[in-house]
């Protein structure tokens, strides 16, 4: 355990636990829920450490309980929205906020009246965008209308694992992650391996993640010479709702790049899910993972690990972009100063479904 801070008047934090603890923030936060299954051993680690710094979650609850941190969301049900909404709740439970979360499903009919609604609250330190969005010309308006009702409320606009975002410059804050350069290392990884036909199958059109992450996979290989085979990407149409879910077609794209493109050695998946379809596709199609393709993924999430052979992928720290959305809601600082846009990092996790493409 590392040594306590020098200062012990001072009011502990969760994160000030979790670097005493030797443990990650998301890891302190589940000890503290006791809603994930913990060993013993870093339990007591972690209520240790509570315990040496003087750290009171409950008083912590208590201050300013009737303040809340609004998280807008396209869909409850993505993996990146349920790891980054855990951030901003256990960082809003300790800076005694409510967490709210208001799903817009895609429509941005309704995501304007979820920011109309929550700026009639006076209580309201921040609305948090979580995800990419739809790349349309009316975005910057949307935006700026957005930081006006806000505004009228002293509460913030946080966008929050939003690629490509231009928001600070209009006024809004930001907790980013380096989505491109994630995708240039897992596809220079790939290259390093030895492969020279490598494709891309999975997400949307026109949409800030997806676009982001296909860049980053096109510069990596230019850098070894290379070029995408080919990308397969769903098309959304502007404001259409996922009330009812279109069918993936994750699957079919992939057994439909075996048929066009069969010397394909390595495929970037969009994210661990949508490798896992691909995974699925291969397997049936009696291709061998990773002997006769090889597949990477994005997010490093828990089907990362469910999935035989395990996933090699892009670590995504979903819960500390969550933790530093929530932060910036409770200070509040004036958007374009230091401190107002954080960006993380990004890293490869090298696990089993690489391997070098066949002689």
């Amino acid at each position: 355990m590392k040594a306590a801070p020098k200062n012990p008047a001072r009011r502990a934090n969760l994160r000030e636990v979790a670097a005493l603890a030797g443990v990650s923030l998301s890891t302190a936060s589940r000890v503290l829920s006791g809603t994930y299954p913990i060993s013993g051993a870093t339990r007591e680690k972690v209520v240790g450490a509570m315990r040496e710094l003087g750290y009171s979650e409950s008083r912590a609850r208590r201050r300013e309980a009737t303040r809340t941190i609004g998280v807008v969301v396209t869909d409850v049900r993505s993996s990146l929205v349920s790891g980054v909404t855990a951030g901003i709740d256990a960082a809003a439970a300790e800076n005694g906020r409510i967490c709210m979360i208001y799903p817009t499903e895609g429509d941005f009919d309704r995501e304007r009246d979820i920011v109309r609604l929550a700026a009639r609250q006076r209580e309201l330190d921040a609305l948090v965008f979580v995800g990419g969005r739809q790349l349309v010309d009316d975005y910057p308006d949307r935006l700026g209308d957005y930081l006006t009702m806000l505004g009228e409320v002293d509460a913030r606009l946080v966008l929050c694992a939003r690629p490509g975002e231009a928001g600070a410059e209009l006024g809004a804050l930001s907790v980013g992650y380096d989505n491109e350069g994630g995708a240039f290392a897992v596809a220079s990884y790939l290259a390093s391996r030895g492969h020279r036909r490598i494709a891309w199958v999975g997400g949307f059109r026109n949409h800030s993640t997806t676009e982001g992450r296909v860049l980053g996979v096109q510069r990596a290989l230019a850098a070894h010479g290379l070029e995408l085979e080919v990308a397969y990407r769903e098309s959304v149409q502007p404001n259409s709702s996922r009330r009812i879910r279109t069918i993936d077609q994750t699957y079919a794209n992939t057994r439909r790049l075996l048929e066009e493109h069969p010397d394909v050695t390595g495929i970037v998946a969009n994210s661990d899910f949508h490798a896992v379809e691909v995974v699925r596709a291969l397997h049936d199609a009696g291709v061998d993972v990773p002997n006769d393709i090889s597949v990477v993924g994005y997010d490093d999430n828990e089907v990362a690990v469910q999935i035989r052979p395990n996933l090699t992928t892009v670590h995504l720290p979903v819960f500390d972009l969550g933790w530093e959305a929530a932060r910036l809601a409770v200070e509040k600082p004036l958007p374009g100063m230091p401190g107002s846009v954080v960006e993380l990092g990004t890293h490869v996790v090298v696990r089993d479904s690489v391997a070098p493409p066949r002689a």
